[in-house]
């Protein structure tokens, strides 16, 4: 399913605009009140935006993992459970209980991480890739992958490596070598492929259970689906403030997973709301939590979902990753209302 896109001759300069005014509003309420209060007319009320997620939920935390390092930043999982979590010159490790169980140093502060079928750990670091084998040894490094690198997202398969490049607003396919096979992502009328606009640093790619390769285009708030030759299969975007179904913002959903039953779980920030999607269609399924339980500003660093299908949220303001767990199952689904 295609879906018509409508253009704008300066989508970034919308992002930006939006952006400003999110973020000075969260700014202001964050101060001491040093300025007198505005007039009823211009009083910016986003109460009603905040209502639109307090909804009964099937999900509820049930713990925490609090690493003892500073910025962190990006987190994997493996089959056992095993949860990865990268810092400031260094990934720690911690088993499904949540005890540290190693640490791995490295030079500087990784911006994400994929654990490669073949056992290797790639690892983004900005503007380069570093592989450590299977027994965290390191391997290779992987440079000069584009004109203004910045990984912030990576998925493997057997064959490739898909690079999400948010300084080039563009997905590198690399081989286990480091070589660039090829890049795609970028506005081609001809094809139907209407741009990648990523505005801010998150920029997402993942796989789903059938092996199909998601991009997240933020800008666009939605996710397309493309081939290895860089043809879109399918897209969807889901535009619209007032509605739980769709994303807000300039540049949402930040993070994706997908749980054992192939269901897109999504990640958004100001607000901040953890949802499940059926991603061929981009149906909407239902809410994981809401932005009442994070602080304002609102943000999220990373979002994963193990073996057990917990969901595991980086929350940079709690300085924590919070545990959410399906606890009940007798609620249905919540449709978002027309």
């Amino acid at each position: 399913m295609k879906e018509p896109v409508r253009k704008t001759k300066h989508p970034y300069l919308v992002g930006v605009a939006i952006a400003c005014v999110v973020g000075g509003y969260f700014h202001l309420v964050s101060k001491e009140k040093k300025f007198p209060e505005p007039g009823p007319n211009l009083e910016y009320d986003i109460s009603e935006l905040l209502e639109i997620d307090e909804v009964e939920t099937a999900f509820e935390e049930t713990g925490q993992i609090v690493p003892d390092f500073d910025e962190a930043k990006a987190l994997e999982t493996d089959a056992d459970g095993n949860l990865y979590i990268s810092g400031k010159n260094t990934i720690a490790v911690f088993d499904r209980a949540g005890k540290e169980t190693s640490r791995i140093a490295v030079d500087g502060t990784p911006t994400c991480l994929e654990l490669a079928p073949n056992g290797q750990l790639l690892v983004g670091m900005g503007d380069h890739v570093l592989v450590l084998a299977p027994d965290r040894s390191p391997l290779a490094t992987w440079t000069d992958l584009s004109e203004r690198t910045h990984i912030s997202a990576i998925a493997a398969d057997e064959e490739n490596v898909y690079l999400a490049d948010g300084g080039s607003r563009i997905v590198l396919r690399v081989d286990y070598d480091g070589t660039v096979l090829g890049s795609f992502g970028k506005a081609d009328e001809a094809r139907d492929i209407p741009g990648l606009e990523a505005p801010s640093a998150h920029f997402d790619v993942a796989f789903d259970n059938d092996g199909q390769l998601w991009v997240v285009n933020p800008g666009r708030l939605g996710l397309e689906r493309y081939r290895d030759n860089g043809d879109i299969v399918t897209t969807w975007y889901r535009p619209d403030v007032t509605r739980l179904d769709s994303f807000s913002g300039c540049c949402n959903p930040m993070q994706i997973a997908f749980n054992s039953k192939g269901r897109l779980i999504t990640g958004e920030k100001g607000p901040v709301r953890i949802k499940i999607f059926e991603v061929t269609s981009g149906s909407f399924e239902e809410l994981v939590v809401g932005s009442s339980a994070f602080h304002v500003p609102q943000q999220i660093g990373d979002l994963v979902v193990d073996s057990s299908d917990r969901i595991l949220v980086l929350d940079p303001r709690k300085k924590a990753v919070r545990i959410f767990e399906q606890t009940r199952t007798d609620l249905a689904r919540k449709e978002a209302a027309e």
